[in-house]
Parts: structure tokens; C-alpha cells; sequence
């Protein structure tokens, strides 16, 4: 479950849910499912910070985190300030 108010984010896992979180300098991604690499840097600034948060991993080249069912996320403006 994900709940946002526009600033915060929580992620709720009931069985798979993962994140990752982009910031300065970003690198390229490969995706998992195709045969495709995505360029961040030329998408964002150096002042950005991304969250993605996903049922499972969607990049191979990327360490992704997991969390645990029963357990939360709490982000704000894409930085993660618990974890519980």
C-alpha cells in the first residue's frame, strides 16, 4: 500500500514491496525486463532526489531495498526517514 499526501510517502508491505533511492551523481539503469539502459543524468539535476518503490526490483545493475512484510516506509520528498 502506498499513501502520499504530496510530501510523504508511506509503503505499507503486505508480502513484496522494495525501494530504491537516486540521488547526485546519477548513473545509468538497466532495466530488468527489456533490453533497455536509462541515462538519469539526463533527466534530472543534481539537486534531485528519486524514490522508487516497487512490488519488485526493476533494474539489474542497482541494489534495491526490501521490506519486510508487516513493515513501513516512511519518505518525504524522496528521502527515508523510518523504517519500521
Amino acid at each position: 500500500m502506498l499513501l502520499s499526501d504530496g510530501r510523504f510517502v508511506i509503503a505499507y508491505c503486505s508480502n513484496n514491496l522494495c525501494w530504491i533511492t537516486r540521488r547526485a551523481p546519477f548513473g545509468k539503469a538497466t532495466l530488468l525486463d527489456q533490453d533497455i539502459e536509462i541515462d538519469f543524468q539526463q533527466q534530472t539535476t543534481p539537486d534531485d532526489v528519486v524514490t522508487v518503490i516497487a512490488t519488485q526490483p526493476m533494474t539489474t545493475n542497482e541494489t534495491w531495498n526490501r521490506i519486510a512484510p508487516g513493515e513501513f516506509a516512511l519518505f518525504h520528498f524522496g528521502e527515508r526517514l523510518a523504517l519500521g
